[in-house]
């Protein structure tokens, strides 16, 4: 027996409105704090080592390594640490198909909001490996 549940809901963007408009775009926006140097992806208001508000933003590439990775039926999950940050994201998979430990950020699809990640293509040159 299968059971679903589906939610509908709306975060309030607030304090953290540049960080999702640069997620819509597929771009990776950090937050850095002022105080210890911390950088959080998924970014934060409040730093997650000190406390300080005192958060800035940060670019990063988007570029990101598997740290672990979960494949179900329908959908792929991953942690993954992007470069560039001190934090580790869950992200949902584009290309599950591909078992490269590698990727990059992409935008989300029109009707799943949230962190989405395309793995690398696997080169024929590293393919012996």
């Amino acid at each position: 027996m299968n059971h679903h549940m589906r939610l509908k809901y709306t975060l309030p963007e607030g304090d953290l409105m540049h960080y999702f408009a640069a997620l819509h775009r597929g771009d990776a926006l950090a937050s850095e704090c002022s105080s210890c140097g911390d950088v959080a992806y998924p970014a934060r208001v409040l730093c997650r080592i000190c406390g300080s508000e005192s958060v800035g933003w940060v670019n990063l590439s988007g570029k990101a390594t598997v740290v672990q990775r979960v494949d179900g039926r329908n959908s792929s999950y991953a942690l993954v640490r992007f470069t560039g940050a001190d934090t580790l994201s869950t992200v949902a998979l584009i290309n599950p198909s591909s078992q490269v430990s590698t990727g990059q950020l992409s935008m989300p699809p029109a009707d799943r909001p949230g962190l989405w990640l395309t793995l690398d293509k696997i080169l024929k040159e590293d393919a012996h490996v």
